[in-house]
């Protein structure tokens, strides 16, 4: 059997590995600045400024006197700026969803449309967010009991007379640590799935488990991009600390704030990522070579009018007499 004769008429294509951090902050970056800086990075941090800069400006409640009324305002400023949060996680999304795959001189999605849908996931979100940072804070805490239980830490002498007992307090912390870093592994993109595609918490839980699968490097290397940014900020607020002298209120007023401009930034990467791993999720389909079809049949040739027209054989008729 030929080569042509085995070929499918379609052609399923291998998947492609899921796009690297690189990428995917250079497309957010490329959303945030370039095409969209208004919506991206300005009305972000002007709705969430207000809740940080309330925080920075609280007096310790140690120093207060009506220690109850300080944690009462903190406690509805993070209450606020965890909703404005979610509304924006929500509406960033889908202003990244509408540039995917898109040439450059796209605009996204209107404001108002993205808010519109962001607003009606935010229960979900909501959800979902709680769920994750729950489960993940009760994983971390089986690692963080023993460690916490190692004398002299930052102490080397009291911590080497205690050598052994505090090697083994270290090793069950770092092996009870394995949990969380497979929770977060697992449950890294279910807040994207229940805002684009999910309708559920449960769904987009099981649809993140099963999208991470084997993509654990890329997974880490996107972490480690974005703790990277976070860090950078805080060195530099800590430059500005140790060249201005500033309170430290304003020092966390201002760490803070950075923090507010570059999160739309990596919501944008874990956004794109996401719309990758869907993307390939499903293989490509190519259409066949064209040598797979077969060579083309011949035109027939013109009939010419001077050239007799070619009469059907004549058909041979059987006698009665010759049947049987």
């Amino acid at each position: 059997m030929s080569t042509a004769a085995k070929t499918s008429p379609m052609t399923v294509v291998p998947r492609r590995p899921p796009v690297s951090s690189r990428h995917a902050f250079a497309s957010a970056f490329d959303l945030a600045v370039r095409r969209d800086p208004l919506q991206s990075l300005l009305v972000p941090f002007l709705l969430r400024a207000p809740w940080a800069l309330t925080l920075a400006l609280l007096p310790p409640a140690e120093t207060s006197d009506d220690p109850a009324k300080v944690y009462g305002v903190a406690s509805v400023a993070l209450l606020g700026d965890f909703l404005t949060f979610i509304v924006l996680a929500a509406m960033l999304r889908f202003r990244a969803r509408s540039v995917f795959n898109t040439p450059p001189g796209i605009r996204p999605a209107p404001a108002a449309d993205c808010y519109a849908k962001g607003v009606g996931r935010v229960p979900r979100l909501f959800l979902t967010e709680v769920f994750r940072n729950v489960l993940l804070g009760i994983a971390a805490s089986f690692s963080i009991l023993p460690a916490a239980r190692v004398r002299g830490l930052f102490e080397p002498e009291t911590f080497f007379r205690d050598l052994s007992a505090n090697f083994l307090l270290l090793v069950v912390a770092g092996c009870l640590l394995i949990p969380t870093l497979f929770l977060g592994f697992r449950l890294a993109v279910a807040t994207e799935a229940v805002v684009l595609d999910e309708r559920t918490m449960v769904g987009a839980i099981q649809r993140s488990f099963r999208m991470m699968e084997g993509r654990f490097e890329r997974w880490l290397e996107l972490l480690a991009s974005s703790a990277a940014l976070v860090i950078s900020l805080a060195l530099l607020a800590t430059m500005i600390s140790l060249v201005f002298h500033p309170s430290d209120s304003l020092v966390v007023a201002i760490f803070w704030g950075m923090v507010i401009v570059v999160t739309p930034v990596i919501q944008y990467a874990w956004t794109f990522f996401y719309l990758r791993l869907v993307e390939i999720d499903q293989p490509l389909i190519e259409p066949p070579p064209l040598y797979a079809a077969g060579p083309p049949a011949p035109p027939p040739a013109p009939h010419r009018p001077d050239e007799p027209t070619p009469q059907p054989p004549p058909e041979h008729r059987i006698a009665d007499s010759e049947r049987v």
